[in-house]
Order: structure tokens, then sequence, then C-alpha cells
């Protein structure tokens, strides 16, 4: 096979095995058999992408680290009640959590910053409780949904708990009404009210524009 035919497959065949990569994130599988030749363009394939690969989980975990950073560094402007090894611990909940359902942290962070400033003994006038401020006959419902052991009221009280039922809450929300903003006002008025103030026309939105408000805010704020 001379020079120039080995090119015209060989160039081909790599973009087609780079692309397949690329948007599968996945390499091809070899059959054994094969000529020489083509496994020894699998093997550079493999090789190719395991490179790849490493520099994609290198990049992510920069990037993870950065945002830890500066949920941690957002933390300590409040006064959090929280002990010292729950405060260290929060970040890490949160990129845990927004990872599940496909979130940016920094967008979690501040629902958290909207409901309580988190301040985690936080209890508002209509008995919400905790850092993502959820009512006891709610979070039961949801404990249960997500197979989360419930212990009374004192499960809100535990950050890590609260931020699991928060968000799976508000992703609930994004799956009955297919929309962040009428998620976020479902998340705030309840379900049932904003489907009632829906019938009659109304869209309120002062409490999404305040969650946006504080994300954009944190996120274009340099660590």
């Amino acid at each position: 096979m001379t020079f120039y035919k080995t090119k015209q497959i060989v160039i081909p065949l790599l973009l087609v095995l780079a692309f397949t990569g690329f948007f599968t994130g996945k390499t091809p599988q070899y059959v054994s058999g094969l000529s020489p030749f083509f496994s020894a363009v699998g093997r550079m394939e493999e090789g190719v992408f395991h490179k790849a690969k490493e520099s994609r989980l290198q990049f992510e975990m920069a990037y993870e680290n950065q945002i830890r950073e500066k949920i941690h560094l957002i933390i300590a402007d409040y006064n959090t009640g929280l002990d010292e090894s729950s405060a260290v611990l929060i970040p890490e909940w949160i990129l845990a959590e927004s990872k599940k359902y496909g979130y940016d942290p920094l967008f979690l962070t501040a629902l958290i910053i909207t409901e309580s400033s988190f301040y985690n003994k936080a209890r508002s006038n209509r008995n919400a409780h905790g850092l993502m401020q959820l009512k006891p006959a709610t979070a039961i419902a949801l404990a249960s949904e997500i197979r989360l052991k419930w212990r009374g009221t004192h499960t809100l009280y535990d950050p890590r708990q609260n931020i699991a039922l928060g968000a799976y809450y508000l992703n609930k929300m994004v799956d009955r009404f297919g929309d962040m903003t009428l998620a976020l006002e479902a998340y705030n008025q309840g379900p049932s009210r904003l489907s009632r103030f829906l019938r009659k026309g109304y869209l309120p939105q002062r409490y999404s524009r305040k969650v946006l408000k504080n994300y954009r805010k944190i996120r274009f704020q340099p660590i």
C-alpha cells in the first residue's frame, strides 16, 4: 500500500474515532483478529482518548476545587450557627446535590442565601426550618420519596439532610412546572398556591428574581 493511500485511510479513520470519542465520551471497541495496522491504530486511539479523559478529569477537579473555595468564602460572610466541621463540609454537600440534578452549585448556594442566609437554625413565621427553609409536613413526604431517615423536625437542622431535601424539592418543582422561574415560585409559594395563581392569570416573580439576583451576584464575584 502506498504512503498516499495509507494517509487516505488513516486520516479519515482517526477523525471518525476522534469525533466518536468527543461526542459520546466513549472509545470504540476493537474486535480481535484485526490486521496489525488496525490494531496499532486502535492502540493509538485508546492512548489519545485516555490522555483526553485524564485532561478532562483534571479540568473538572480544578473547577470543582475552585467552586468549593468560592462557596466556602461566601459562607464565611454569614453567621451560620454551624459547628466547624459542618461549615467546612457544606460546599461538598452543595456540590454533590448540584451534580445529582444538573445545577450550577452556585445557583443552589444562591437559593440557600435567599432562604436563610446560611443560618442553620433559621425558622420562619410559616414554620419552615433550616438552611433551605422546609416545612416539616413537606419534608416528611420528601424524605420518604428519597428514602432519607426522618428523625422529626430536628432532621431539618442537619445541614446535609436539609440540603438534600431542598435540592430534591426544587428539582421536583422543575419537573412539575417545566420552568425554573415557576419552580422557584412553587418552592416559595407552594405548588398548590402557585397553581391557583396561574389559573387566575397571575405569575408571581418576586422570589425568583431575588434568587436570580443573588445568583448573578455570586456567580460573577471574583474569588
